[in-house]
């Protein structure tokens, strides 16, 4: 395990002299949870630095006080919120789109938008079910998107929390889960996770320099089951399991966020040829490994998860097949 003590203090000692002039990062699904601690911590970090930080997220009013905040942090900071939601490809193509036309590279770009059904597969304007979007198609369209501005930064890093280190078999003759009763929660979690993985993959091995992080948070105190459903189930989650969950076995948002800006820029998670532009591996661990395809798979404790046996069983039989699903969906969807 890195010690939480140590992963603060690389953050708050060691990040910001490596944190460059004009940093450019986007944060998808950064206005609650482990996203928003992420942020609240990277403006930080980068105080005095002028970075330009691009914040997506549904609502920009319900946002204001979070943003108000980030610009009282640093004064220098450019902090610009993109109201567009994040469980419609439509959204997340113009939320990109508007960052192109304002960047010529980004630096980091951190993800993290996730919602839960408990209700069954009920379909956005789309046709797509908006806990499988969120978790891999939004997040898989805003890398592509964003692929040749990462490659004009001198160290770019992507980094996605989801469920790096879950993957598991998945129905190739129904990725999206769209077949009359072929959708469950259970399903929905880990065919996303898997073909996220799989994508992260197929870019890191067309695009070197760039680190791709997977982080599998484990529970974290956020509002995710309070507002993951209506009715009966919703009442329960908020009001019972919720409750019990953040009191007894959750992490803080803000220590997961820790971690998680920390496998955002430090040289443990770095790839080789970058490692002299992050902050140093702090002194008692080592560098992390990537998978053979070149991902960091990284726990709740921020080290590697192993799961090789899966992943190279996967990459023959099943990786090509996911980019073409994707691309399709991309296509039909936009």
């Amino acid at each position: 395990m890195a010690p939480i003590t140590k992963v603060k203090q690389s953050n708050t000692e060691s990040l910001p002299a490596f944190i460059p002039d004009d940093m450019v990062a986007v944060f998808i699904g950064a206005t609650s949870g482990i996203g928003e601690a992420t942020l609240k911590q990277f403006v930080i970090a980068a105080k005095g630095k002028s970075p330009r930080v691009y914040v997506v997220g549904r609502s920009a009013v319900k946002s204001a006080p979070l943003l108000e905040e980030l610009r009282r942090t640093d004064t220098t900071a450019k902090i610009e919120f993109i109201e567009k939601d994040g469980s419609l490809l439509q959204d997340i193509e113009v939320a990109t789109s508007l960052i192109k036309k304002s960047e010529t590279k980004v630096d980091l770009l951190f993800i993290s938008i996730g919602f839960i059904s408990f209700e069954g597969r009920i379909e956005t304007s789309e046709g797509l079910e908006p806990s499988m979007t969120t978790r891999f198609y939004s997040r898989a369209l805003a890398i592509q998107q964003l692929l040749p501005l990462l490659n004009n930064s001198e160290n770019p890093h992507v980094t996605n929390v989801l469920a790096g280190g879950m993957e598991s078999s998945i129905d190739l003759d129904d990725l999206d889960l769209a077949k009359p009763g072929n959708y469950s929660i259970a399903k929905a979690a880990f065919h996303s996770a898997t073909m996220l993985t799989l994508m992260l993959e197929k870019w890191a091995k067309e695009n070197p320099k760039i680190s791709f992080v997977h982080s599998h948070p484990g529970i974290v105190r956020t509002p995710i089951l309070s507002r993951a459903s209506r009715g009966i189930s919703g009442l329960l989650l908020r009001n019972i399991v919720s409750p019990l969950v953040n009191t007894f076995f959750a992490t803080s948002a803000a220590d997961s966020g820790a971690r998680a800006l920390f496998q955002a820029t430090n040289a443990r998670y770095t790839v080789d040829a970058n490692t002299s532009l992050s902050p140093p591996i702090p002194e008692g661990l080592s560098k992390a490994t990537m998978t053979p395809g070149g991902v960091f798979l990284v726990n709740q404790n921020s080290e590697i998860t192993d799961n090789e046996k899966i992943l190279k069983e996967l990459r023959t039989s099943s990786a090509d097949l996911v980019a073409t699903h994707f691309e399709n969906i991309v296509a039909r969807t936009l």
